[in-house]
């Protein structure tokens, strides 16, 4: 199954590391499914590459492929429209606590 990690980015290249961190460390106690976070995949363009616009739209194609979605961090506006596609097709959405665990998304 292919999961799909969300992470806030705001501008600060540091969350892509840790998003990388998180999904790497998913990826490694979970070989039997495939994780993948947009600001990995998407790591190969600069800021300012792509609109807004254009970029929600290549990370819900990528979310739609998935089966579900893991929010592994605070809620920006990214964030949030994966969860609100999540949702509306019926996507089982987890949150990742600080503890490592995953527990459904009740926000």
């Amino acid at each position: 199954m292919l999961v799909y990690v969300s992470h806030l980015f705001n501008g600060d290249r540091c969350n892509i590391r840790k998003a990388k961190r998180i999904t790497r460390h998913l990826q490694k106690n979970d070989l039997a499914n495939l994780y993948v976070c947009p600001l990995t995949a998407l790591s190969h363009l600069d800021d300012g590459d792509l609109s807004e616009d254009d970029e929600i739209e290549l990370r819900l194609d990528l979310l739609s492929m998935a089966e579900r979605l893991i929010v592994a961090s605070s809620c920006d506006g990214f964030v949030e429209k994966e969860i609100a596609f999540s949702k509306l097709v019926k996507m089982e959405v987890m949150r990742l606590e600080e503890n490592g665990e995953l527990q459904p998304f009740t926000e």
